[in-house]
């Protein structure tokens, strides 16, 4: 017996003027499972991550999150968006506070923690990314990559329900690719629940439980790994996964 959602999209429609951009998108994400989306540019990715957080307004359909469906009228955005963390392509660092400050303020601001409490739940945060040794430092001082791991221990100090990842190595020099698929393979082994927008195709293979393909706004395909990049049972999936591979 499978456990019930944690997130789950039912039906998801989003259009920019004429041009619709999400045509029925249905999708469920199970307790610690780690989701990845790919498909082309422009195939709605980002726009659907978007909406599980009501960053973008749903024209039609449901998000649930645990159950509770957070497009409806009334629902109190502040306590539903602290049920889902959120990375993104931009590190949305404040250059002005150091590390741990960008860590704890919504700690503080939004859950109301004592500073003690946040600094405690920011430094642990901050050790499962391994930068224990940069709470001092400024946005300024660190790579990209470690400016995003900052990115992903704010997100998980909030202890969300799910993680959601906006392209989140597509910023960084490849070199720095790897401390970042290193800190998200650590958060899956640990149980975070995680839904994944990413161009990263060796990650997708090597830790997702389930892929899901994107292409014009809908959900072609979604299957294990193995069967969407061994055995596609779409042609767009066999077509966007050949271009890939030959770096078109």
């Amino acid at each position: 017996m499978l456990p019930p959602p944690i997130l789950e999209i039912v039906g998801l429609h989003k259009a920019y003027k004429n041009n619709a951009v999400l045509r029925g998108i249905d999708l469920r994400v199970r307790p610690n499972q780690l989701i990845c989306v790919i498909g082309p540019s422009g195939s709605g990715k980002s726009t659907m991550l978007r909406c599980c957080n009501r960053l973008e307004e749903p024209d039609a359909g449901q998000i649930l999150i645990d159950g509770v469906d957070i497009t409806r009228i009334g629902v109190n955005l502040n306590q539903v968006r602290q049920g889902i963390g959120m990375v993104f392509q931009q590190f949305n660092l404040y250059p002005h506070l150091t590390v741990l400050a960008n860590v704890t303020l919504a700690l503080r601001k939004v859950q109301g923690h004592s500073r003690e409490e946040a600094d405690r739940r920011g430094r642990a945060a901050l050790q499962k990314v391994d930068l224990s040794d940069k709470v001092d430092s400024y946005p300024g001082q660190l790579s990209g990559g470690q400016q995003q791991r900052v990115g992903i221990a704010r997100a998980i100090s909030l202890e969300p329900k799910v993680l959601l990842f906006d392209e989140p190595t597509s910023a960084l020099d490849p070199e720095l690719v790897g401390s970042v698929l290193k800190v998200m393979g650590e958060l899956r082994e640990a149980g975070m629940t995680m839904l994944v927008v990413t161009h990263e195709m060796a990650f997708a293979r090597a830790a997702a439980d389930l892929v899901v393909f994107m292409d014009g706004g809908v959900i072609v395909e979604e299957g294990p790994p193995s069967q969407i990049f061994d055995a596609p049972q779409q042609e767009r999936t066999r077509a966007f996964l050949s271009r890939y591979m030959q770096g078109g």
